[in-house]
């Protein structure tokens, strides 16, 4: 993975609300003319003729006083344009963003948050703000050990890094395995997001008979294996 920072005086209203909340990044391809002034609406209006690729991104950190916000980035390649594109990212390099989305909160009691590494920077940013008198078991599926990253309120909650260490992403193998080893209570609050697949099976476990209602499972596909592009 790589941080990204960017800022300027365009953040100096950005108004952060922690949690899961995430931003749309619109890249285009090399040499498109963009409309001026560079709105949302003008954007939009220009599609026919310069359509960016879309991808969201959480943000992994706000500044509100020196007007900057973090931005990770799992890198896998060049065919994925934000991949391509935070892979050469310099200072001084522009990004298009949209947003940010609405945040989802963690209310007080126990908690469990799942995700593979595209999950990461929500999963911190959401163990960040865990509510006094809160606990939370947290599971992170990543490539192998030298991707762990330290957590903000690691020491009210229960981490358990899981390590692929060679094999492909996307499989249920891990992530949904470990979940299912575990004694889920039944007041747990569940946050989970990764491969559509893997979240599919996971929630369909979390509310078979006898498990948890719908309302206290929250599940995200980020991303779709043998895709590239959106999850949908």
């Amino acid at each position: 993975m790589v941080r990204v920072t960017v800022g300027g005086p365009e953040l100096a209203n950005f108004p952060g609300g922690g949690g899961d909340q995430h931003l749309v990044l619109y890249f285009y391809a090399e040499g498109v003319i963009l409309p001026e002034p560079l709105t949302l609406t003008s954007a939009r209006v220009a599609f026919n003729t310069a359509r960016p690729q879309m991808r969201s991104y959480t943000v992994r950190r706000h500044d509100p006083q020196r007007h900057e916000i973090d931005l990770d980035f799992v890198l896998h390649g060049t065919d994925a344009p934000g991949s391509a594109w935070a892979a050469t990212a310099r200072p001084g390099h522009r990004l298009i963003l949209v947003g940010p989305s609405p945040a989802h909160r963690l209310a007080p009691g126990r908690h469990l948050l799942a995700g593979d590494e595209t999950a990461l920077p929500a999963i911190a940013a959401l163990l960040a703000e865990l509510p006094a008198d809160s606990t939370a078991r947290v599971l992170i599926e990543v490539a192998d050990g030298a991707e762990e990253q330290p957590l903000a309120g690691a020491d009210r909650a229960e981490i358990t890094w899981l390590h692929r260490d060679g094999a492909d992403p996307g499989r249920p193998d891990l992530l949904l395995t470990a979940v299912q080893a575990l004694k889920v209570p039944a007041d747990t609050q569940v946050w989970a997001a990764g491969e559509r697949a893997v979240m599919r099976e996971l929630r369909a476990h979390l509310q078979r008979p006898g498990g948890l209602p719908r309302r206290q499972v929250r599940t995200t596909a980020y991303w779709r294996l043998g895709h590239v592009g959106t999850a949908t």
